[in-house]
This record gives structure tokens, sequence and C-alpha cells, in this order.
């Protein structure tokens, strides 16, 4: 098989594009495990990630909170270790039954160090 400069070229630097995209996403994939969870009351939210590839990684939980119109508000919690396993929690409301706010939607958001 005869292949001219040019297709070479273009095949090593496809090759090479390749090997990048996979080492660089590979460790975000593997890099945590996380769960979240809503009190039985359903004023707070929580999220817990475990794993991280460095001591850096964090992780938070994103809460949306409705009131008794239909209003959303987003509700962040600290950023914890994920690294450690720690659990991150945001709270709506401490009183679910007189405001008729309480937890709508739980997430959790992550920072992984490239």
């Amino acid at each position: 098989m005869k292949l001219n400069k040019f297709t070479a070229t273009a095949i090593g630097v496809g090759v090479v594009l390749s090997g990048t995209v996979v080492g660089v996403a590979t460790p975000a994939m593997a890099a945590s495990t996380c769960s979240t969870r809503i009190s039985a009351d359903r004023s707070t939210g929580y999220a817990k990630c475990t794993g991280g590839n460095t001591r850096l990684s964090e992780h938070r939980v994103k809460v949306v909170c409705i009131g008794p119109r239909g209003d959303k508000a987003n509700v962040y919690g600290k950023w914890v270790s994920t690294r450690h396993g720690e659990t991150s929690k945001a709270v709506c409301t401490t009183d679910t039954r007189t405001s008729g706010v309480e937890v709508y939607r739980v997430t959790v958001e992550t920072e992984e160090p490239v």
C-alpha cells in the first residue's frame, strides 16, 4: 500500500488527536460516584459523592425549591471533598408546613481539576 505524505500526516494527526481525547476524557468519567436525596419533610436536599482523582476533587448539591404559587428558586450547598465522601446540603425552608416551600429537584455539581 502506497500512501502519499499528506495522507500519512493526516492519519498520524488523527491518531494523536484520538489519543488525546481519550486521555482527557477517561479520568473525568471515572472520577466519582454520586447520589442525591431529599429529607422526609422535603425541606432539604443532599448530595454525596465518593471517589475523585485528586485531593482537589469537589462537589456540591443544587436544589430547586418550589413555593405554593409555583415559584422556583435555586439553592446551592457548600463545596465539599469528593475524595473524602463528604455530603453537601442545601435547605429550602426550616418549616415546610407553614411556608409551603419544599424541594422540587436535587442535582449535583462536580469539580474535577484537569
